[in-house]
């Protein structure tokens, strides 16, 4: 591995400057320091300051927007204003060679302000948000980005305590931005799979695949990353994608804390299809969401569980809990139709080749028969059936959710696009032939030989 140094990185220091100039301007001060060329940015809300090397209305300027116009506006609309600007400006700073790193020191609202900014920049730029509320959920402001969050412990004052950790932070990020760009002794191209822990085997086996292949591979668990994998797809980092578990779409739905916030960029199941990149697309994940804790389910979900309108964990009127931070929130026949069109919906409009496989018999360890449950399988067979599991009253041995998502899909699929086959599999997504499958397909893709129809000579494969 080879890493290109960068021996004095810009970095921007900014905040709030009306109001946390002399903290903002110790921070400039400590990673000047340390090796940083600074340029301080004023991201201020209730007034400008003249001595920022941007100043607020340059900042604003970006995007077209007034400082009169947002020093009347209330709180939160001026927050959106001034982070909107601020994004703007910052990649206008960064296509221009002047942002190798961006730091910040600040409260709520500073934080709200400064990390829509930072949001900005792509994957790779140091971003580092000292903020008093980093124990707390900062969900909304990390987004899909990787921003470094710490405690500084006091957003106002300079003193025995803040003056070290300040100083820490200075250093890191003049250290993390002096990095540069690191290169491997070869690139390879990159696969990522979709997956949560109980769709783990069949990821874990076309990542072994592909390996062999000499791709690299980058797991996405459905906790929000989602989001992360989209924005890398758009960037051109990502070659190809299982989306095997496309879970977080039903988290969104329920507004579960592992879903995709409405701040966030990446829109899930989008950025492969417009950029035209091989995928091959599971419903592996949606029979279950995964909430939050359990205690904060909200009651009219619990008394779904009462009154059978969701799949009760053995008949106990409540629902499965995975561990202390995870419960499971089965989507009713309605929502699964509702999860099915946006997937169809979204797909239909995809630009390269696409694979929309349904495995009949279920979707995770947890959307499976007692039949076929092993612990190898993520689910004991002396559990019985797993705790979501929805048998078909025609063919017991489907999902009814399956059979539901399937008429979805053969119904509203776009028969016009070339570039998108549906294909339904008698086999559960944990099976080993199912993963064969899925890599056989991406192979195709790959060698260019895939096309619409393929694969129907199978035994396991329906039509």
């Amino acid at each position: 591995m080879s890493v290109k140094k960068n021996n004095k990185p810009k970095i921007i220091c900014t905040g709030i400057l009306n109001t946390k100039g002399d903290e903002i301007k110790y921070l400039a001060e400590q990673v000047s320091h340390y090796g940083g060329e600074v340029t301080i940015m004023d991201l201020s809300l209730g007034g400008e300051v003249e001595w920022a090397d941007i100043t607020l209305s340059e900042v604003l300027s970006a995007n077209g927007t007034k400082k009169e116009k947002v020093f009347k506006a209330s709180r939160s609309d001026a927050i959106e204003m001034v982070g909107k600007a601020g994004a703007v400006k910052i990649v206008e700073l960064y296509n221009k060679g002047e942002v190798d790193g961006i730091i910040s020191w600040a409260g709520s609202v500073g934080t709200s302000v400064v990390t829509t900014a930072m949001r900005a920049l792509p994957i790779g730029v140091p971003k580092f948000m000292l903020c008093t509320l980093a124990s707390g959920d900062v969900h909304s402001w990390l987004g899909n980005k990787d921003i470094y969050i710490v405690n500084p412990i006091s957003e106002k004052g300079i003193n025995r305590v803040t003056r070290k950790i300040i100083a820490n932070a200075a250093a890191g990020i003049v250290s993390m931005a002096g990095v540069g760009e690191v290169k491997g002794e070869k690139v390879r191209p990159l696969v990522a799979l979709t997956l949560y822990g109980t769709t783990t085997p069949a990821a874990s086996k076309c990542a072994r695949h592909m390996e062999d292949k000499n791709w690299d591979t980058m797991f996405i668990h459905q906790v929000g990353t989602g989001a992360t994998m989209e924005d890398l797809i758009r960037s051109g980092h990502i070659n190809a994608v299982y989306e095997i578990t496309p879970g977080e779409l039903s988290n969104t739905m329920f507004n579960s804390i592992y879903g995709i916030s409405k701040t966030w960029e990446g829109e899930r199941l989008t950025a492969a299809g417009d950029m035209g990149i091989p995928q091959i697309v599971c419903p592996g994940g949606l029979a279950q969401c995964a909430f939050g804790p359990l205690e904060t389910m909200p009651q009219s979900y619990l008394d779904d569980f009462k009154n059978g309108l969701r799949v009760s964990y053995r008949n106990s009127k409540k629902p499965y809990v995975h561990n202390p931070a995870v419960t499971l929130l089965p989507p009713t026949l309605e929502e699964t139709k509702t999860l099915a069109m946006e997937v169809i919906n979204k797909l239909n409009r995809t630009k390269g080749p696409t694979s929309l496989m349904v495995p009949m018999k279920g979707w995770s360890a947890y959307d499976q028969s007692a039949e076929l449950a092993t612990i190898e399988r993520g689910w004991a067979k002396e559990n019985g059936d797993g705790p979501v599991w929805l048998p078909d009253p025609e063919i017991p041995k489907w999902s009814k959710r399956a059979v539901l998502m399937w008429s979805v899909f053969s119904e509203h699929i776009d028969k016009n696009n070339s570039n998108l086959d549906l294909i339904k599999c008698d086999m559960h997504l944990l099976d080993d032939d199912f993963a064969d499958l899925l890599n056989t397909c991406m192979d195709d893709m790959l060698d260019g030989k895939w096309r619409i129809g393929m694969y129907r000579d199978r035994e396991d494969v329906v039509e």
